[in-house]
Formats: C-alpha cells, structure tokens, sequence
C-alpha cells in the first residue's frame, strides 16, 4: 500500500466517523429491557437477541421494585428498594449501584411505590407516604412528591399529593407531571411549582349510562412509546349494572390531553387481567393473565389469543412494535410475535420476579 493509499484510507475512516455522528440516536442505539427481581436485583436484557446481558446486585436489602429510566442520559436508571424506602441511582455501563436516596429519617419512616424521571433528565419524582414517628406507635402524614435535581442529587421541595398514587407521569415538554392513584381520577400537577393544575375524570366521568370506571394504573413503560399512558379498565353499565373491559389511554404529547376510554369486551372470569397496554403504532391492546390475548379497538373483537405456561401479570410491548414481553410473575419473562403472538423464546432470570408495579421497562442506549 502506498503513502497516498493511506492517506485515501485515512480520509475515507475520518468520513465514516463524522457520518456516524451525525446520525439520529435511534440509528444506531439498541433498545434493552430492564427487570426489577428478587432479592435485590436489576436485571438488563438485550431484546435483540432476547438473552440477559447483565445481572446488577444492588446494595442493602430488596426487593428492587419500581424502574424509572433516564431519557436524556439513558445510562443511568433508578430502582426502589430496601422495602420501598430507598431509591438506587444504577450504572448501566459499568453494572453497578453508584448512589441512593434514602427517603426515611429519625421522625418519619417513609416508603414509596412511584417514581418518574423528567424527559430533560434533570427531576426525579418520588411519591412518598410518610409517617410520623412516635412511642410506640406512627402517625400518617400528608402524601407527598419529593422532586430530587439529578444534576447535584439534592432535594428541590415537596409538594402535597393525593392517596394511593401507584405511578407517575410526565409531559413530553416536562412541564407537568401526572398521578395515578387506585380508584381516584388523575392529579395533574405543574411539574416546577408542584402545584395542582388540572384533574382528568376517571372514576366518574359523568357519561350517561356509565356508573364507575376503575383501573390499575400500573406498570407504564409510557416514554418508551412515544409519551402513551395506557392500562386496562372495567366500566360498569348504571342501569344493569353489567361491568365491561376496556382500554384507557392519554396522550402526553399533547399540552391538553383527553383520556380515552374504549370499552371492548364484557369483563368475566375469563377476562381477567390486571392492567395492559394500547400499541402507538399497530392501534392494538394487548391484555395478559393466564393467557395473552390482542384486541382490535376499533372492531372490538379478540384477533388472536396465545396461552402461557405460567401467570404473568403484563403485556410489554417493544417500542418498536414487534414483540410482546409477558412478565411481572414467575422467574421468567415469555417473548412473543406481537402480530401472531406466536411464542418466540423465554428469558430466565435467574431470580422471581418482584410483581410489583413498573418492574419493567425499556431503555435505548
């Protein structure tokens, strides 16, 4: 090889490079997806050749339960444990705990079960229920969202929130921040004043004919799909008192949101379920328990139905579409075709699942 040809080859490399960078993320990232498990642990998976690829021992005791991502620095997650107390700050890159936040102190014994990173990567979001502590006995106090800065680490304020919350959402613009509490409507808040500015009918939602909606809005690998809050609901009929499945969603890309509630099938024994998810791309709901099922919202009928070799307690959709991950339950997780629900393969973890809320989500990195 000559000294030009080097030079040629030189150049020709530097191009490569500089094209590589200038390239979207989405280009060359890959997704993973994260699991929460006993007793301690948070497991990482590569979903293109669905096998883990790492296994993270967190420090002090479990379960490790909720996950909430970093969008904007997707090398970080955080996990809560030690009996929902504390929240772990986890390194993906390096497969290691790097700090935590313990939220109790010497007056209060604090526990959490929501938690949410803004999309900006600079807030997290932590529901707390406090109580006090006393002689021999504690006293509840106010429900509150503790709002950390990632960029120090240190707390910004409190502010008050309802009972009950089981997950937190943000706005696409971060501008608000969304609560989902057991039975109550949704508490939307001005995520940098913490002050409640809107509230979106769930429960009651004063349609005619229509008694009460509830859901479990649990389990919202929302900013993995495109800002798309969706969980499984029962609406019940006020004049003959029949209940019905359906699927509830909220688009948070946009500034004013509607909830959109589809009412499906009629809710019996053989629908049972305890949440699922609405695909931003194929328009389908996907439900899970003792068998996995895909549903067409607009026909309103069971398109396909797969059984499973165990309970798993959710459906999770891959961002980009193509597969369905059943999990939540078991030592496992079920990989399957989400336009055939044809099985594909399982993942073992190595460890039972903790089958608590968001114990799963993905990352792109």
């Amino acid at each position: 090889m000559t000294c030009k040809d080097i030079r040629h080859l030189r150049f020709a490399c530097l191009l490569t490079g500089f094209a590589l960078l200038c390239l979207p993320h989405a280009a060359w990232a890959k997704w993973y997806l994260l699991a929460a498990a006993h007793p301690n642990n948070l497991i990482v998976i590569d979903t293109e050749t669905d096998t883990v690829v790492k296994d993270i021992a967190l420090e002090g005791r479990g379960p490790a339960l909720n996950i909430a991502p970093n969008p904007a620095h997707p090398q970080y997650a955080y996990v809560v444990n030690d009996l929902a107390r504390s929240v772990a700050m986890v390194d993906l890159d390096e497969g290691k705990q790097v700090t935590s936040f313990p939220l109790s102190n010497e007056n209060e014994l604090v526990r959490t079960m929501a938690i949410d990173v803004n999309p900006q990567g600079t807030r997290l979001f932590i529901y707390e229920m406090p109580l006090k502590k006393g002689l021999g006995q504690y006293e509840a106090e106010e429900t509150r969202i503790r709002v950390m800065d990632l960029e120090t680490n240190k707390i910004l304020t409190t502010f008050t929130a309802p009972r009950q919350v089981l997950s937190l959402a943000s706005s696409k613009d971060g501008k608000r921040l969304y609560t989902f509490s057991v039975g109550q409507d949704i508490s939307v808040f001005d995520a940098e004043k913490g002050k409640l500015i809107d509230t979106i009918p769930l429960l009651n939602r004063n349609i005619t004919g229509i008694g009460r909606t509830d859901g479990l809005p649990a389990w919202n690998p929302y900013q993995e799909n495109n800002y798309l809050v969706s969980f499984s609901v029962t609406v019940s009929d006020s004049l003959t008192g029949q209940m019905t499945l359906g699927v509830a969603s909220l688009d948070l890309t946009q500034a004013d949101p509607e909830l959109r509630v589809t009412e499906l099938q009629p809710y019996n024994a053989d629908s049972y379920n305890i949440t699922a998810q609405l695909s931003p791309i194929s328009n389908k709901v996907y439900f899970s328990y003792n068998s996995l099922w895909k549903i067409d919202p607009k026909t309103r009928q069971v398109e396909q139905t797969a059984p499973l070799s165990n309970t798993y307690f959710f459906p999770l959709l891959h961002p980009e579409g193509k597969k369905v991950y059943c999990g939540a339950n078991w030592s496992d997780v079920a990989v399957f075709d989400a336009e055939t629900l044809a099985p594909i393969t399982k993942i073992a973890l190595g460890h039972s699942q903790t089958g608590g809320p968001n114990d799963f989500r993905f990352v792109q990195k």
